[in-house]
């Protein structure tokens, strides 16, 4: 069970209460409190309060006051407020978004000839009227296995029939990032490239032609040559000059027909989407009860009173929510080295070493994301995508990060994580004075209701390309298995 979790809703807890409560340089403003009471007396205390802090930096352990510390008392799993408890420790299998798609079985054979490379695919099949410009031609067996696009067919009467395959191979692709550094193309949907090779052609939006000479199926990715950048936009589409089917097929090969335009779909731990012939493996989030302890020492009664005003005040609501950006073991996590220029800046100063192209990254610091300040929900991080590495200290974003994010905050950029809202109760304080120690101490109890991955990330497997099934007959729309 990943330790993540904990320090990132231990950062989210800090950030609260630090808002709130820390010492001036820290808050958002020097305001801590505008509207607030004695607790002891009832009296209404002028607004608004500006408490001075109690600087102890001349001192041994150079702490401020108030001082603030957080810790985590305690866990347990929650079977004890309704929230659905899966199967612990089990994996589920859901499609992997790059892998080959199943549609609409049209009709199947296991008598495919390809007597010369080409673009011929000669079969005996019975329902051939069934098949129509456009349709999928998946190839399971023989030396061309594949999905190709079919752009004729010449039927015969003495029953050798010709399926003629497209030279497009992939089309009506989605934008994508460009790395012109690897020259990678980073689609942003998954996309199935089971079919490409190197040596294939690949046509940008604008018709500006490529060679690929690299795929990586799994990840989704090609890398292309020449030294100008393609047009990222959507449309785009892979193709294959000379012959489709590279090698001869002189024994039967087994052959499916697919209609694009049906997707089989199948119920998933994340919904309905269109079944694969790769799965991954996925252990289901399990619920979790945290309790942290948030201890803050007053040197004043002045400001013990407005402090704990404010807290009770931001946290005592009985339901609330926790903001947390929750990270995973493929997570970089850097500070901003420099603040971002004024009026805002797409490119920003950090170290790049755990960066890549693609990556989706949240930006965020010691103050935010928090409530609204008009206290209706909750702030989002600044969310972009990696655009490109400068260099080993500057990266480029797609979006224009404002000039809000400053080093005196502690403005950071994670990647590969997720924004969260846990769900969050106060549960109880103990207000108390130290005695002969000079100061006032509050302790407040804090219940978050988390959910956690068991097992960890899970396992990814390969992108099947052999797929073959057990067929029946040719109208069965037989979902293909995976073998």
């Amino acid at each position: 069970m990943s330790v993540t979790i904990f320090k990132d809703v231990e950062e989210a807890l800090s950030r609260e209460v630090r808002r709130i409560s820390f010492h001036e340089s820290r808050t958002v403003d020097k305001v801590v409190m505008e509207d607030t009471f004695d607790p002891f007396t009832g009296e209404i205390i002028s607004t608004p309060v500006e408490p001075s802090f109690y600087d102890s930096s001349a001192d041994a352990n150079n702490i401020q006051y108030p001082h603030f510390f957080l810790r985590l008392l305690r866990t347990r799993h929650d079977r004890f407020t309704n929230r659905v408890v899966p199967p612990y420790g089990k994996w589920c299998r859901t499609p992997v978004n790059n892998s080959p798609k199943a549609f609409e079985i049209i009709v199947s054979s296991a008598d495919g000839l390809i007597n010369s490379a080409g673009n011929e695919l000669v079969t005996t099949i019975f329902q051939i009227n069934k098949v129509k410009p456009g349709f999928l031609l998946r190839m399971l067996s023989g030396n061309n296995k594949g999905t190709y696009i079919i752009d004729s067919i010449n039927a015969s009467g003495s029953g050798n029939h010709s399926i003629f395959v497209s030279s497009t191979l992939v089309e009506n692709l989605p934008d994508f990032e460009f790395d012109n550094n690897s020259r990678i193309v980073i689609f942003n949907e998954g996309v199935d490239l089971s079919t490409i090779e190197v040596g294939d052609i690949f046509e940008d939006a604008s018709s500006n032609t490529f060679n690929i000479t690299a795929v990586d199926a799994d990840a989704g990715t090609v890398t292309i040559d020449g030294v100008t950048n393609p047009d990222t936009n959507s449309d785009s589409k892979i193709t294959r000059s000379g012959n489709i089917f590279k090698t001869t097929d002189l024994s039967f090969a087994r052959f499916i027909v697919m209609d694009p335009s049906k997707p089989v779909t199948v119920p998933t731990v994340s919904g309905p989407q269109q079944a694969s012939a790769a799965t991954v493996g996925v252990s289901p989030e399990i619920p979790l009860d945290l309790y942290y302890l948030v201890r803050i020492d007053s040197k004043t009664r002045e400001n013990h009173i407005a402090t704990l005003n404010r807290v009770w005040e931001e946290f005592n609501p009985p339901r609330t929510a926790l903001p947390v950006i929750k990270r995973t073991k493929l997570s970089a996590d850097e500070l901003l080295t420099e603040d971002v220029a004024s009026g805002g800046s797409s490119t920003i100063k950090v170290n790049t070493t755990n960066l890549n192209v693609g990556d989706k990254v949240f930006i965020f610091n010691d103050l935010t994301p928090t409530k609204k300040v008009n206290g209706e929900g909750f702030q989002t991080p600044f969310e972009s995508k990696v655009k490109s590495i400068v260099s080993t200290t500057e990266v480029e974003l797609e979006d224009v990060v404002p000039d809000s994010f400053k080093l005196e905050n502690c403005a950071r950029i994670v990647s590969n994580a997720e924004f969260r809202l846990f769900m969050f109760h106060f549960v109880d304080h103990v207000t108390k004075d130290i005695e002969g120690a000079q100061y006032w101490v509050h302790e407040f109890t804090f219940w978050v209701q988390v959910w956690i991955n068991r097992l960890e990330e899970p396992e990814t497997l390969s992108t099947i390309t052999d797929i073959a099934t057990q067929m029946e007959d040719s109208d069965s729309n037989i979902i293909i298995e995976d073998s």
